[in-house]
């Protein structure tokens, strides 16, 4: 069958768009790849996706065309559909976008490379050069562009599989960590502007008819494509190594204020059964005083005496009683504390005789999780909640605080993120379940309308632990 020329130039034209489209649909697929470990909600994800692949192929058929343009504003869609469906952590949705960026050129330039360097074995070796059968030339097209498809899509795939293998931060990022971050990508970005700049002298050029009609394949120009992308990919490794020892070290100090707090704690507790024991001491002369009061018939001396005395007794054993007198003194401080904020306190917690659980321990994670509590409680009515059950030798501490109902961030497994500037914030909560470990326990905090809730569930401690 003879076919014109107009057909094979709309087929032509009509595989290079579908190539386009298809393009940017895995695209989209890929960001939500990418940005899936850092939201919170599956349906953002989805959506964001979507957004990036509908927006991109309007804006490409719009111009006719791509561009380091086309994809920022792109990036900047998805920015702000994720931000609208989930405000926090903006700075590390911009990273994200940014890496993006870099890494779709990255991966479209190494793709570009693997084309020049085919032209260039085509044209050097005569390669379908001398057929006069054109649709052998257009089945060679279309073989090329599925190639060049699969090979696109699955060199961006494996560059975000590894991006996010690498970097695992779920903290909102500062802005020196984001300049320090974005650093990388800066120069694959800018190489991008130099090469399109280069494409548009060489396309003059050959229009012109002074230079030879293909680009020939650059090996240091693959090699400065792979070295961007794994520069990328130490920067975040570094960085997250550095944030490791940071939190680690930021955790050892968090410990040795509990180890100090403690320490007071445990002062306090001695003090108060040391008054205790020095008014049981001191009980056989009080009473032998009451006897001669009554004895001489001073009924009103013996009330006043016995008034002082209830008074002084009643002060010792002031407090909340669990069963233990470390966590007496640690239950108690925290409700005094809750006093003087205004917020109510009830407590409901009796101490374990199973498991047997190390009071330390105990008073460093209700230290923490009540410390939470209070800095978490909010609304109209603030209130702190605590309750304790038990069950064969399993343990159970549920602490519930009032909630406003605001955004509150929380991190891939579902623990909030504390909002505390500086070094070592949110490292409360990593103490808490580091601890429930150790029991062969976990944590699950569950927000609802109007409250948070702590569930903590400890079992046997490992015998080399102890």
């Amino acid at each position: 069958m003879i076919r014109s020329l107009e057909w094979y130039q709309q087929v032509y034209k009509l595989i290079s768009n579908t190539e386009i489209t298809l393009v940017m649909l895995l695209m989209g697929w890929c960001f939500s790849v990418l940005i899936r470990p850092f939201l919170q909600r599956k349906k953002t994800v989805i959506f964001t996706g979507i957004i990036v692949a509908i927006c991109g192929n309007v804006l490409l058929w719009l111009l006719h065309g791509g561009g380091v343009g086309i994809y920022i504003f792109v990036m900047l869609i998805a920015f702000c559909t994720m931000y609208f469906l989930e405000k926090e952590k903006p700075l590390q949705k911009v990273f994200l976008c940014v890496i993006f960026l870099a890494l779709r050129y990255l991966s479209s330039a190494v793709n570009a490379e693997w084309g020049f360097f085919s032209l260039w074995i085509d044209l050097n070796t005569d390669h379908l050069g001398t057929t006069d059968d054109v649709n052998l030339l257009l089945l060679d097209f279309i073989l090329g562009q599925i190639l060049s498809l699969i090979l696109h899509i699955l060199i961006l795939y494996l560059m975000v599989r590894l991006f996010t293998k690498t970097y695992k931060h779920q903290e909102e990022l500062s802005i020196r960590e984001l300049g320090l971050l974005l650093i990388p990508a800066a120069a694959p970005l800018l190489e991008s502007a130099i090469f399109r700049e280069y494409l548009r002298i060489y396309n003059q050029g050959i229009e012109d008819g002074f230079i030879k009609q293909n680009i020939p394949p650059n090996f240091i120009r693959f090699l400065f494509y792979v070295f961007s992308y794994f520069a990328i990919l130490m920067v975040v490794l570094f960085y997250e190594q550095v944030r490791k020892e940071r939190d680690e070290k930021a955790q050892s100090e968090a410990l040795e204020k509990e180890i100090s707090g403690m320490h007071q704690t445990i002062e306090h507790t001695r003090q108060l059964y040391e008054q205790v024991r020095t008014l049981r001491h001191d009980i056989s002369n009080h009473l032998m005083t009451m006897e001669r009061l009554t004895d001489n018939d001073s009924s009103a001396e013996a009330k006043h005496y016995l008034s002082r005395l209830k008074e002084e007794y009643s002060a010792t054993l002031e407090g909340i009683r669990c069963g233990d007198p470390v966590i007496d003194v640690v239950l108690t401080g925290k409700r005094d504390i809750a006093v003087q904020k205004g917020i109510d306190f009830n407590c409901d917690f009796l101490f374990p005789s199973q498991p047997v659980i190390d009071v330390f321990d105990l008073s460093v994670l209700l230290n923490n999780a009540i410390d939470n509590a209070l800095r978490g409680a909010s609304g109209d009515h603030r209130w702190i909640s605590i309750t304790t059950g038990s069950h064969e030798q399993f343990f159970t501490i549920i602490i519930r605080n009032s909630f406003d109902g605001r955004s509150l961030s929380l991190d891939t497994d579902g623990l909030p993120i504390s909002t505390k500037p500086g070094e070592g914030h949110g490292l409360g909560i990593k103490l808490i379940r580091r601890i429930a470990l150790t029991y062969h326990g976990d944590i699950e905090f569950i927000r609802r309308d109007t409250e948070v809730e702590l569930r903590v569930l400890l079992h046997h401690k490992d015998p080399e632990t102890v």
